[in-house]
């Protein structure tokens, strides 16, 4: 058995082997319990889809087509996400703060 693709999960792991089984391409999950095992820890490469050797190529192939298939990432990266938090962390401390001044003022 020759490792065809490694997962960051166990569903992405079936999801392949359910892939290469549409194509008749017998496989095996090795990994997929050991995830469990390391916590909050990041696991990277712990879960591989292993196929025979004599099918390796095809279900490298059958890998290829699908991935490219897939939608780009959104182009939206975190200092967007950065950028929208400051504005509303700015935009609600000044709306905190003319609260607090027309609580205060009225109270004085």
């Amino acid at each position: 058995m020759k490792s065809v693709y490694e997962a960051s999960t166990g569903l992405d792991a079936h999801m392949i082997l359910d892939l290469l089984g549409q194509q008749r391409i017998v496989g095996r999950i090795e990994g997929e319990y050991l995830q469990g095992g390391v916590g909050g820890l990041q696991a990277m490469g712990l879960v591989r889809v292993l196929v025979p050797e004599a099918d390796y190529e095809e279900a490298r192939r059958i890998i290829r087509e699908w991935e490219s298939l897939q939608p780009a990432p959104e182009s939206s990266g975190p200092e967007s996400h950065t950028t929208g938090g400051i504005q509303i962390f700015i935009i609600g401390a000044i709306v905190g703060a003319w609260i607090m001044y027309w609580i205060l003022k009225g109270a004085g």
